[in-house]
């Protein structure tokens, strides 16, 4: 019996053994797909938030500076300049309208150039300095001047404010026959915007860059275009040049890897700015990490393998629930959101024509800024809230979603026009008690069903209905105006 025994536990162990290690390799194979998964949706969402933040800051400059370039004040000030009549008081004129933008929008920069005398006139300054081609300082404006955009973007050193580094908005001020008069523009200093991609980077541990069309940063946490720093000179760049700058719509993702490092690029094109938006997540950290884990889970008994792999099941499960629900669940009111919205419309899409009722409702409520500005947006919010708990319990048996700030959907299933005015009834007698401060929450609503007859797709029923809410929106006004 002994001489069977001892084969049989040395077959038991060398089995243990081999599930052992497949086990350990299993849950590294796992664990490294699962984390490879994450990687990809924690740096679209933040490429993505970066994206959309980067584009409303850059907007409003983009559009003052457009309005300043249409402005009759300023040819009317290039006909003086091209008379020889220019005096004290024209510049100081110039001076205070300048400087009423930078007051106005709080900009830390507001200037023009006149083509025609090459003068640099400054808010604070009155005529800074005269640009010539022989001055390096003064490539930005010449290089532009050959440029065939109207608008176009640079960080440089501020000489009239001392040599800060500046985001500039330039934009060229035209005659009515197309010759140009000369280039205006705003400036905003950088460490806001490095400030804000440093918490990003902080937060989900990556780097991002704003580059140009030649690969130069024109900012990042740690650089701006005054230190001429191309993207594309370091190794793990070089490779994807021509992928990320052919790229002009939407992101794209991709991996790199070499003997030394691993990670993951997100690239997006941002035309307003004509800069790209790179992204990226290193993770040699992490599979370092993952093989000395493989290594060290050999030596320990199957009880404290099968322990490690629930925690990091446990683990990965609850990332990909929060990425889940972040991707897809409104946080402020808990319905789902506008990619839900989307994704749901995609699904719908393609079945339009069998289902048996299909119409789209948009709601948008009334009032909402007034709300936050007289009692902040913790009110705003509330109304939010409470205006989208009202209308999920009016319409149980339809999807709601919040696509927009104060805009919601309402799918429409399987629902007459009769129905949906009964429960618009409704939803307006449970709305009548419900105030905000001096203001009722109401919100103006529009409609549209498939219709069989003229078949549409589900964008189509979308603009229908955001057009009919519109409708009904102006309709308010006007009769609370006539009231």
């Amino acid at each position: 019996m002994k001489k069977i025994k001892l084969p049989t536990n040395v077959i038991i162990s060398i089995v243990i053994m081999l599930g052992f290690g497949a086990t350990a390799l299993f849950s590294y194979l796992s664990s490294q797909q699962l984390f490879y998964a994450d990687v990809e949706a924690v740096s679209e969402l933040t490429s993505e938030n970066i994206f959309v933040n980067i584009n409303n800051l850059m907007d409003r400059p983009m559009n003052i500076s457009l309005t300043m370039a249409n402005d009759t004040f300023l040819r009317d000030f290039m006909l003086t300049e091209a008379k020889d009549e220019l005096h004290h008081k024209n510049i100081a004129t110039l001076q205070d309208y300048l400087a009423s933008y930078r007051q106005k929008y709080n900009f830390d920069s507001v200037f023009f150039v006149s083509t025609k005398t090459g003068y640099y006139y400054h808010y604070a300054n009155g005529i800074d300095r005269t640009l010539t081609p022989d001055n390096p300082e003064n490539d930005w404006y010449y290089e532009f001047l050959k440029d065939p955009s109207e608008c176009a973007l640079n960080v440089d050193n501020d000489e009239a404010k001392d040599n800060t580094i500046t985001i500039f908005v330039n934009c060229k001020l035209l005659d009515d026959q197309g010759n140009i008069l000369g280039v205006v523009g705003v400036g905003m200093e950088t460490p806001y915007v490095q400030h804000f991609l440093s918490e990003n980077e902080e937060k989900y541990g990556v780097q991002a860059f704003l580059i140009d069309a030649h690969g130069k940063v024109q900012l990042s946490s740690t650089a701006t275009g005054f230190e001429n720093v191309n993207l594309f000179d370091q190794e793990i760049y070089s490779s994807m040049q021509d992928a990320i700058l052919k790229n002009t719509e939407g992101a794209e993702q991709r991996w790199y890897h070499s003997r030394e490092v691993d990670g993951h690029v997100v690239s997006q094109y941002i035309p307003n700015l004509n800069w790209y938006l790179v992204v990226e997540k290193n993770i040699t950290e992490f599979k370092e990490r993952m093989t000395v884990q493989l290594g060290f889970g050999l030596l320990f008994s199957v009880i404290v393998l099968a322990v490690v792999i629930s925690i990091v099941s446990a683990v990965n499960r609850r990332n990909k629930k929060m990425l889940v629900s972040l991707a897809q669940m409104d946080q402020l009111t808990g319905i789902r959101n506008r990619n839900s919205y989307e994704q749901q419309m995609a699904e719908y899409s393609a079945r339009l024509s069998s289902l048996p009722g299909f119409g789209i409702g948009i709601f948008d409520l009334n009032n909402l800024k007034r709300v936050n500005d007289l009692y902040g947006h913790q009110a705003g919010d509330a109304c939010i809230k409470r205006f989208s708990a009202l209308l999920c319990t009016t319409f149980k048996s339809c999807p709601v979603f919040r696509i927009g700030g104060d805009e919601f959907a309402l799918v429409l299933l399987n629902m007459t026009e009769a129905e949906l005015e009964r429960s618009l009834r409704v939803l307006r007698e449970k709305l009548e008690a419900e105030r905000v401060g001096e203001f009722a929450i109401s919100a103006a609503f529009g409609y549209a069903f498939y219709d069989r007859a003229h078949p549409q797709d589900w964008n189509e029923i979308f603009k229908t209905a955001d057009d009919n809410m519109y409708a009904n929106k102006a309709a308010s006004k006007r009769q609370q105006d006539g009231s």
